[in-house]
């Protein structure tokens, strides 16, 4: 099944003044109070970060490390650094980082001015899957199956190979 995605241009830069930027997608999601309860009717959310680029103006030599923070496996918090770029040398870095949940990046050394750039992808199957009371789509005559590799089947071929074994 193909998936339903949308991609926009993100970015974000910190500076020796703006220390501390806060990724948090789904708490944007105020409109509607009965979805706030149910995450399945949400689009999800990722941010695909690819690069580091120290901007004109950071002060020669100096090393700028940017940190992340965020909830890993088994809801553990992660804190790691992503980015070291010292100026006065090669002003980019190459980072693709793939965050699925909320994240805070820190400039934890040096005053920047480090931008942040990549794509925040927006996954919208979940809204398709969903019809009218949570139900999924009836219309669909299309069923996913774990056959040893023979893959999807519509329903009537199904009820078709059924009746052939009984026969035999």
């Amino acid at each position: 099944m193909a998936t339903t995605e949308e991609e926009y241009l993100w970015s974000c830069t910190l500076t020796g003044t703006n220390k501390e930027y806060i990724w948090a997608p789904g708490d944007d999601d105020k409109d509607d109070d009965d979805d706030d309860h149910d995450p399945s009717v949400k689009p999800g959310h990722r941010l695909l970060i690819k690069s580091g680029i120290l901007m004109p103006g950071a002060k020669d030599g100096e090393v700028n490390i940017v940190q992340l923070e965020s909830t890993g496996y088994n809801k553990v918090k992660v804190e790691v650094p992503i980015c070291a770029i010292k100026a006065g040398g090669d002003p980019m870095q190459y980072i693709d980082l793939l965050l699925p949940h909320k994240a805070v990046f820190k400039l934890i050394q040096g005053q920047g001015p480090i931008s942040l750039n990549g794509s925040h992808c927006v996954d919208l199957d979940s809204y398709r899957d969903i019809g009218f009371g949570g139900a999924l789509d009836e219309s669909s005559d299309w069923t996913d199956n774990d056959d040893g590799g023979e893959g999807d089947k519509k329903v009537e071929d199904k009820k078709e190979d059924k009746k052939e074994e009984k026969k035999e």
